[in-house]
């Protein structure tokens, strides 16, 4: 009896140590959730909202489009969508309707926009900076802000995502094939140089490895070597044109590099007006241009 006793006693211990054990298990889940709560709704009031620019496909078409970049302008234009602009910025690419100006890149009429009741703003991140673009937030008007192109890969996604706001979609993936074979077949015919090249000579402004520029010449086989500096179009001393181990200088002005460069580098002028980047097939056109020039150029020498 005694032995049948301890047994029952330790059964009664360890049910009640497994009841209490199971009490705290269920009290500290219970203030983990509260915390976890507190935490959350500490969170939602400190942290701003994040916004996402991805493009919902059941979303309906923007018909109403303002524009503030000459890029998305050519974009739109380019997807057979010129109807859904409203308005652009007084430097655009040629249009067949008359749209209402809405201010300069740099300068935007906030009040012109809302009185032309959008149903979104485009600006692209090349600008923000200087589109009041804090200020456009503030409006109960959508406002995306596209990624700055820096490449052939970035514009055509830009272009796509427009495609897809005005659900031109099937039309950009079919003209985004035929730029891309465009710009693959160019590509094969290019030579490989290292150059530097230049904006202007006086001051000497450089372009760098952070521009389209620099993109669109990489396309057409030349190697632009300034690739440490911090911005797209650094002052260089007239020195580094002659210690760098660049093969050519590029001039996109219409300046006369000193004959003394023609000792050491070959030098090669290519018109500047004859690169734009305002669509993917603006950028093949550039591409094409480029070459040619550069080929020419060089047969002269």
């Amino acid at each position: 009896m005694l032995s049948f006793y301890s047994i029952d006693s330790a059964n009664i211990l360890d049910t009640d140590c497994i009841v209490h054990h199971n009490r705290i298990m269920l009290q500290t889940t219970q203030n983990l959730l509260i915390a976890l709560s507190c935490l959350c709704v500490l969170l939602w009031a400190i942290v701003p909202p994040i916004t996402f620019h991805s493009v919902k496909q059941s979303a309906p078409p923007y018909s109403r489009i303002v524009s503030l970049s000459p890029s998305i302008t050519a974009m739109i234009i380019d997807l057979q969508s010129e109807n859904t602009l409203v308005g652009v910025t007084r430097y655009h690419p040629p249009l067949t309707k008359t749209v209402t100006i809405v201010g300069s890149i740099t300068n935007p009429n906030i009040e012109t926009i809302i009185a032309l009741r959008p149903d979104i703003i485009l600006t692209s991140q090349e600008d923000a900076v200087t589109q009041k673009s804090e200020l456009l937030r503030t409006t109960p008007i959508p406002c995306i802000n596209l990624p700055a192109a820096t490449s052939f890969a970035q514009l055509c996604k830009n272009y796509l995502t427009l495609a897809q706001l005005i659900h031109k979609e099937p039309l950009a993936l079919q003209k985004i094939a035929r730029y891309q074979a465009y710009r693959t077949l160019m590509m094969k015919t290019r030579d490989f140089a290292d150059a530097i090249i230049l904006l202007s000579y006086n001051p000497t402004i450089a372009v760098s490895d952070k521009s389209y520029i620099s993109a669109l010449f990489a396309d057409a086989g030349i190697r632009n070597i300034i690739k440490s500096s911090q911005t797209r179009y650094p002052l260089l001393q007239e020195e580094y044109l002659f210690d760098s181990r660049a093969q050519v200088i590029i001039a996109l002005s219409n300046e006369l590099l000193p004959k003394k460069f023609l000792r050491f580098k070959k030098i090669v002028h290519i018109p500047y007006d004859g690169i734009y980047f305002y669509t993917p097939q603006h950028y093949c056109n550039s591409l094409d241009y480029i070459i040619a020039a550069y080929h020419k150029a060089c047969l002269r020498q």
